[in-house]
């Protein structure tokens, strides 16, 4: 759950089937919103997949340096970032 706090991440719309990633982690598969931690390319990525909406919603944040996504990746985990 989000602190009140929490900083608003970009979230890009992916319009078609999003390319093969490595998934490093992921959130329960029995929440509405799902959340992966991903790299591919060199580069690392959260892709979330938001199930409240039919059909599927998948957007992902912008690729950055794998640092900066593990970074994002534990701030969104302790609800710092949402």
């Amino acid at each position: 759950m989000p602190l009140p706090d929490a900083v608003l991440v970009s979230w890009t719309p992916v319009e078609r089937y999003p390319g093969p990633a490595r998934v490093r982690g992921y959130t329960c598969e029995c929440l509405p919103v799902v959340f992966e931690n991903c790299q591919a390319g060199g580069q690392g990525f959260i892709r979330r997949h938001d199930r409240t909406v039919v059909p599927w919603v998948v957007a992902e944040t912008p690729r950055v340096k794998v640092s900066e996504a593990e970074s994002l990746w534990r701030r969104l985990m302790n609800g710092e970032a949402r």
